[in-house]
């Protein structure tokens, strides 16, 4: 199978995921506005389904807030980087619901 075959039988999260990764490798400095990138477009590709009558989940809007403050602050990625796994792991867990 060739790469762009595979390419598009994986969903489109894993492709974001992949090329912020690479892009990520090749350029590290730019670590801040990637995971931004990734973060909102993650964020959008989620909210996007509320177009095909499903209910938002709180971890796309979780993931474009998080991305839309990396952006505005990127000296603070750490922290929201932290909080955003915290978030999404009670979120995973059922101990944190919206």
């Amino acid at each position: 199978m060739d790469i762009l075959g595979m390419m598009q039988e994986l969903p489109m999260e894993a492709v974001v995921a992949i090329i912020a990764g690479v892009v990520v490798l090749l350029v590290p400095r730019i670590l801040n506005y990637a995971i931004a990138a990734y973060l909102l477009l993650i964020g959008a590709l989620g909210v996007l389904q509320f177009f095909y009558g499903q209910a938002i989940r709180p971890m796309p809007v979780l993931s474009i807030v998080a991305g839309a403050i990396v952006l505005i602050k990127p000296a603070i990625l750490n922290y929201v980087v932290g909080i955003y796994l915290i978030l999404v792991g009670l979120l995973e867990a059922g101990i944190l619901r919206f």
